[in-house]
């Protein structure tokens, strides 16, 4: 009988995690003020709390029949690992600098966390056969209601989980989900959008910009984004009705953040409205023409000389270390416009739609990339 996990004959996504619980060991972490010990003490809380938590997810996610679970290369462990753990050591020492503040780090719901783990573990089981089955248009009653005001590439079941971005419960499931799969380093991925916001806008608290979010969600990014410009007028935006409206509940205590429905690849702004436009893994989940689409749809409302900035997934060569699991993650996880945007790079997109690149950079499983819109914008 094997005595522990690493004896096991296991999925490679579970020694994954396994090996991760035996190796990441925050003692080694080093801080250089006390706000940055307190930041790098709840990354480490938190992401040993969601990797533990995503154990019996990973137990659950049996193959596809006939199909043989993808394997990470030699040595993928400690690369992502270190990557991981540099990208919430970055993170740490953003709000150590003063750059974010601590708040920004305050835990969404915690008296429901519980609760929110037990409904995700619930479903886990329905998830997988889903996955098996390759079932990516399986949706409740209440989710079709939706469907005839959705674009054909929007409606399935992105990630194979329930309802794909169409009802309460997938709202108010989602970003527990996500942070379980990334080992609690989702937001701290999230706020490398902050880097190309203060590097714009250096010093300035928000007041008299205007700020635009696609694919906004259920709000998460633009939390750190208005605490750090805080006198800023936001507006999120994002084709969901359900986590539209997730949104404007996590968001409500902010009182210059608006949430609105509506389609970035076709925007109800008139022209020059916004001094930067931003998103947060959006534009993996597009197809090409939409994507263009949505930059064009940027270019428009920009001011001249406005920002454009988004986080989405690394791209092929991006981190040639982790080109693998560029692979392994469109064939595990419903993402059918993947491959095509791991192959097309967002520089070459946004220099194509006519904006001059200003800044890119990369952190653990994710990219950034900023552009500058023409100073005089085309006629």
């Amino acid at each position: 009988m094997p005595q522990n996990l690493s004896e096991m004959r296991l999925p490679p996504a579970l020694r994954l995690m396994s090996e991760a619980l035996r190796s990441f060991d925050p003692r080694q972490w080093k801080a250089d003020n006390p706000t940055e010990a307190i930041a790098l003490g709840i990354h480490s809380l938190r992401s040993g709390l969601f990797l533990a938590e995503s154990l019996p997810l990973f137990l659950m996610a049996r193959p596809v029949r006939g199909e043989a679970p993808p394997a990470p290369p030699e040595g993928a462990i400690k690369v992502t690992l270190a990557r991981l753990r540099a990208l919430l050591e970055r993170d740490a020492a953003l709000i150590g600098r003063g750059d974010a503040p601590l708040s920004v780090l305050t835990p969404r719901d915690p008296l429901g966390h519980g609760a929110r783990l037990l409904k995700i573990l619930a479903d886990g089981q329905t998830v997988s056969r889903r996955r098996r089955r390759r079932a990516s248009r399986d949706f409740s009653r209440g989710a079709q209601r939706w469907l005839s005001d959705l674009p054909a590439y929007y409606s399935r079941n992105f990630h194979y989980q329930t309802d794909g971005y169409l009802s309460r419960k997938s709202a108010e499931l989602y970003e527990h989900q996500v942070e379980l799969l990334f080992r609690g380093g989702a937001d701290a991925m999230r706020r490398m959008i902050l880097l190309p916001l203060q590097r714009q806008f250096e010093n300035h608290d928000g007041r008299g910009l205007r700020f635009l979010e696609l694919g906004s969600g259920t709000g998460s990014a633009t939390q750190s984004v208005a605490r750090c410009f805080p006198e800023a007028k936001i507006t999120c935006l994002d084709l969901s009705h359900p986590y539209t409206k997730h949104a404007r509940r996590q968001l409500d205590a902010f009182e210059r953040v608006d949430c609105v429905q509506g389609d970035a690849a076709s925007l109800e702004f008139g022209e020059a409205q916004f001094d930067a436009v931003y998103s947060v893994f959006l534009f993996h989940e597009l197809p090409m023409p939409v994507r263009e689409q949505v930059l064009a749809e940027t270019l428009r409302v920009l001011r001249p000389g406005g920002l454009i900035s988004l986080v989405d997934s690394l791209q092929t060569g991006d981190d040639p270390e982790l080109d693998w699991a560029l692979e392994f993650f469109p064939r595990e996880f419903h993402e059918p416009y993947y491959a095509n945007y791991s192959a097309n790079p967002m520089e070459s997109l946004m220099t194509d739609a006519g904006f001059e690149i200003s800044g890119a950079g990369t952190g653990y499983m994710a990219k950034w990339v900023s552009g500058i819109s023409p100073a005089n914008s085309p006629d």
